[in-house]
């Protein structure tokens, strides 16, 4: 029996919005945004198994993620700036003693609470704009070494993203860095879901580039997933239920690549039976981290 099944009856066979494997970068003008619960040709039934009572098993480095138990506490989300100020540090000093980096860096925090996809963009009442669950397995970066000069694409979004400048020098002096992002429920975990790809289980074949370009003009690219083996490969991960106390860490772009778990696909997902529940709600934040 494989040593990484789960026992805990909560597995479940959800629909994966895969991409096509065309080994091609897909141009921004091809791009056509999925959603949760559209199905087509290249949609696949996969097996999610909940991750309770066996997260141990898993590392970042090797896995991509890792489910991690915090403090029981309250801890606000209306307003940005008291985010800003109390969590982030809380997940600094997490994210410190777990990797060991020199530097660790909050810079972004994304709230979901709506899943309709007619809300998205609007404001909520407290003024921001909405944001619906991701409905397609993809990594928040791109950068692979290729004569097709993919590599350059991470450039962009280092560019892109604006850091103060004892931050942003850092890319300059370090021997390594990282993005990460943190995943947490504002409330228990009823529908739509996250699921997280155990990276060991996923070749590098699967990883589409998107090619991405921002408002200032910057171009760069984000992973988004096909699953080009006939027989089910991929091995997804979830936990139910999932508690404001518990947090997924997982990896977005390592620069230290000689682990699969450097980049960690990952995708909303809908729980069979959930489809009428009231919306997720959910925090994620982004994180850098620097080794000396």
């Amino acid at each position: 029996m494989d040593e990484m099944e789960n026992y805990s009856g909560h597995d479940t066979i959800a629909d994966i919005n895969y991409l096509p494997a065309t080994g091609k970068i897909i141009e921004t003008s091809a791009w056509k945004k999925r959603y949760l619960q559209e199905r087509d040709q290249f949609t696949r039934a996969m097996k999610i198994r909940d991750i309770r009572g066996m997260g141990h098993k898993f590392q970042l480095d090797l896995n991509g993620f890792e489910f991690v138990q915090i403090p029981t506490k309250q801890r606000s989300t209306d307003d940005d700036e008291v985010i800003i100020k109390d969590y982030y540090p809380e997940l600094e000093n997490i994210i410190r003693k777990m990797t060991g980096a020199s530097t660790v860096f909050a810079f972004n925090h994304a709230i979901r609470q709506a899943s309709d996809p007619s809300e998205e963009g609007k404001p909520d009442n407290n003024g921001r704009l909405q944001q619906i669950p991701a409905s397609h397995p993809h990594v928040d970066y791109a950068a692979i070494d290729t004569d097709s000069g993919i590599r350059e694409l991470i450039e962009g979004t280092k560019k892109e993203i604006t850091f103060p400048p004892h931050i942003s020098k850092l890319y300059d002096t370090c021997s390594r860095f990282c993005f990460l992002n943190v995943w947490r429920p504002l409330k228990t975990i009823k529908k739509d879901p996250l699921a997280v790809a155990d990276a060991t289980t996923v070749p590098d074949s699967d990883y589409q580039v998107r090619a991405r370009k921002f408002r200032s003009g910057i171009k760069s690219a984000n992973y988004v997933m096909s699953h080009g083996n006939k027989d089910e490969q991929h091995r997804w991960y979830y936990m139910y239920e999932m508690q404001p106390d518990e947090i997924v860490i997982f990896k977005g772009y390592d620069t230290k690549q000689d682990f699969p778990g450097w980049r960690c696909p990952h995708t909303a997902f809908v729980l069979p039976g959930t489809e009428n529940s009231p919306p997720r709600e959910s925090i994620e934040c982004r994180i850098v981290c620097f080794w000396e």
